[in-house]
């Protein structure tokens, strides 16, 4: 699948591309809540929270290591940056992992759905 067709529609009009984003958090339940605000409030076609990540990492000239909980997040360019900022309120982390990756493919009607459960419409009470 070439960029041409990840990023426009048959008619040849420019669609929003696709992105993953990979937030970690300290349980699956705080991440399940978080992910229930970002589908309700469209920043997120869908969130899938994967419990007992182990993470190991770098803070404060220390090594650290922390059991965590993983969602991977749909939700399209155009709705990432909103959707950083409400992870941004609804996170207890200093620096909460907010990871965006572009998909190189996938189904054109998976694609499209994503695109479509973000998009906002007038009267549906998304933020």
């Amino acid at each position: 699948m070439s960029a041409d067709d990840r990023n426009a529609d048959p008619g040849g009009e420019e669609v929003s591309r696709v992105v993953v984003v990979l937030l970690t958090g300290p349980t699956a339940e705080l991440l399940r809540t978080i992910g229930g605000s970002l589908v309700k409030e469209r920043l997120a076609a869908c969130v899938n929270v994967l419990p007992g990540a182990s993470s190991i990492y770098r803070w404060e000239d220390g090594v650290e290591e922390s059991e965590e909980a993983l969602a991977i997040v749909k939700t399209t360019a155009d709705r990432l940056q909103a959707l950083q900022t409400r992870v941004r309120e609804l996170h207890p982390y200093e620096l909460p992992e907010v990871l965006a990756i572009e998909p190189d493919g996938g189904s054109s009607a998976y694609l499209n759905w994503i695109r479509e459960s973000v998009t906002i419409r007038s009267g549906d009470g998304a933020a």
